[in-house]
């Protein structure tokens, strides 16, 4: 054998003996091409592949990835989970999957700025309408924006920045009544603490990047599916050729590992913070699910076991741009930059009022200031309270 052929075949294809022990990690196996015993074997192995829901190439992943899907799958009582590259994505597949041409979606008008630019400049493209609703709307309402051709509605508890929380159980009962498939963005509840699947919902999506892999240095996707609606995922899935590097997953296991024990510290830590806040002079209202006064406090304490570390502020009037500037740059242990669910505290300005169609923004009562969203990481709480407060301090002197 010349050398070439000794570089290029190497073990190639050899079987790995194994020992009589395990790791307890995951191997990653880096690998495009499957290779087969037989016929016979490739029949078997295929077939199996269908039954796991994954392909038997490369493309779709190995054991890694259905560890990892039956990971997340399974703390949300799914049937099956369903492994995609981004948050985006996650939320964005399912759509896909369950609209084609002619159909109208329902689509939660405090929706994740980027599925929403999605809705509006792709789904038109293919034919599909999308009908943005207050998220606060009554099911009579809902009702009304309604026609024949709707087959999806899309929620999410609480709403992306601006926090207004949805009677999933309710929202639920009432699409499966009209016959519509709902999906909903649970990156906030992540699936320890709200179990969307359990009220009703047919297909539960994450930004894994956030609470999932915990360490903001993944970008990855889950989608939880019913048994109802698996196989068109799935196929959308193959059909586009969505893969995960199974290096990313190896990260997104560890991240869920200990997702149960970071994410009461940052529970805690937001509703120190955001404790803290509602008593500044500066600030004009805290909108966080798990305060009392919040407006969706008893929808928060009835179907969720717990909270995560991000909510926002709304500052009070005199309040300028050059001070909240003055602000943000004063503050020491908070990152100023978008993405949450990390270690590291994060605060950055929004503009609710750019992005929404079909609802008002500020509500009334909630204020008309400038407008934060804080995420509360791991540091320890009575150091995120002061930087805060030496931060309002050099804000003054503006």
């Amino acid at each position: 054998m010349k050398d070439v052929t000794k570089l290029v075949t190497g073990r190639h294809g050899h079987k790995m003996e194994r020992l009589d022990v395990r790791t307890v990690n995951p191997s990653i196996n880096r690998g495009s091409t499957y290779l087969y015993d037989s016929m016979n074997h490739m029949s078997e192995v295929r077939g199996k592949a269908r039954e796991l829901g994954t392909q038997s190439y490369g493309i779709n992943g190995g054991d890694i990835t259905v560890d990892w899907q039956e990971a997340f799958c399974e703390l949300e009582n799914g049937f099956r989970g369903v492994a995609v590259s981004s948050g985006l994505l996650a939320c964005t597949a399912p759509l896909l999957a369950l609209l084609g041409q002619g159909d109208n979606l329902l689509m939660i008008d405090s929706v994740y700025g980027p599925v929403r630019t999605f809705c509006d400049n792709y789904l038109p493209r293919i034919g599909v309408s999308v009908t943005y609703y207050d998220p606060l709307c009554t099911l009579d309402e809902l009702d009304r924006l309604r026609t024949p051709s709707t087959r999806v509605l899309y929620l999410e508890t609480p709403g992306s920045v601006t926090f207004e929380m949805q009677d999933i159980p309710a929202l639920a009962a009432w699409a499966k009544d009209h016959s519509l498939r709902t999906i909903i963005d649970n990156t906030w509840g992540t699936g320890l603490y709200f179990k969307p699947l359990d009220h009703g919902v047919d297909i539960s999506t994450h930004a894994a990047t956030k609470y999932m892999c915990g360490h903001s240095d993944v970008v990855s996707g889950a989608i939880v599916c019913n048994e109802e609606t698996v196989r068109e995922v799935e196929a959308i899935r193959d059909l586009f050729g969505l893969s995960v590097a199974p290096d990313e997953i190896y990260m997104g296991l560890r991240g869920l590992r200990t997702m149960a024990i970071r994410l009461p510290v940052h529970w805690h830590n937001g509703l120190a913070l955001a404790n803290h806040l509602k008593g500044l002079p500066e600030v004009a209202n805290v909108l966080h699910p798990a305060l009392e006064q919040d407006p969706g406090h008893a929808l928060w304490q009835r179907d969720f076991t717990g909270a995560s570390g991000l909510f926002s502020v709304v500052l009070s009037r005199d309040v300028g741009w050059e001070q909240v500037d003055a602000f943000l740059r004063a503050l020491k242990l908070y990152g100023l930059g978008y993405s949450w669910g990390g270690f590291e505290s994060l605060c950055v300005p929004h503009r609710p009022q750019a992005e929404r169609t079909a609802s008002t923004w500020p509500r009334p009562g909630i204020g008309d200031g400038f407008f934060l969203r804080f995420h509360a990481g791991l540091e320890d709480p009575d150091d995120l309270i002061a930087d805060i407060d030496q931060a309002i301090h050099a804000m003054k002197k503006v």
